[in-house]
């Protein structure tokens, strides 16, 4: 872990990223409000003035996350109908968030309470299913295969994701290129 100290800027953002790091590293136990303070380089009351307790942290935490994550999905589709073209670029930018992120991936899937139940609410989760209910609609995909349908894409990309994160394969230049190519030659739903 890096002990640079924080200087100027966005104080929440900094203790926000850092906790996603401690927790990862050491484990959500580690983590309190003073280590992050000296993790930081701060003041150990500086935390407190952004978060009243160790669990607003974790939710504060979460919720970055899910924003930025929601709106990665958002942004690779902003210019497309809903079509098997979209899902294909919002299924890359799942796997490439996540590639660019791994400790992303590693805290929300690892230690929320992130399910494909039915109703549970997820941000990202409810825009793609969202989307991917248009196309199938528009593709007069048969409904009652609907949610099987919507697993198994899921299940794909996640998986890739969860591969990518895993491997450290983050790294490899070709990486997106090699996931879009993987999602099309193995694209559930052709329209």
């Amino acid at each position: 872990m890096s002990s640079k100290s924080y200087h100027h800027g966005d104080l929440r953002t900094a203790m926000i990223e850092k906790g996603i790091e401690i927790i990862n590293e050491r484990g959500v136990d580690s983590l309190s409000l003073r280590k992050l303070a000296a993790a930081c380089g701060v003041s150990h009351a500086a935390p407190y003035s952004h978060f009243a307790s160790k669990d607003e942290l974790y939710l504060a935490i979460e919720k970055h996350i899910t924003d930025k994550f929601a709106a990665v999905l958002k942004e690779s589709v902003k210019d497309i109908e809903e079509t098997p073209e979209g899902l294909l670029r919002m299924g890359r930018a799942y796997v490439m968030f996540f590639a660019k992120n791994p400790e992303y991936f590693k805290f929300i899937f690892s230690r929320s309470k992130i399910s494909a139940g039915v109703g549970y609410t997820y941000e990202p989760y409810d825009f793609y299913k969202g989307f991917m209910g248009k196309v199938l609609e528009d593709i007069n995909y048969p409904k009652e295969l609907w949610r099987k349908a919507f697993l198994a894409h899921w299940a794909m990309i996640h998986g890739l994701a969860a591969i990518v994160v895993m491997s450290n394969m983050g790294g490899i230049p070709e990486l997106e290129e090699m996931v879009a190519d993987i999602l099309s030659n193995n694209y559930l739903i052709r329209g």
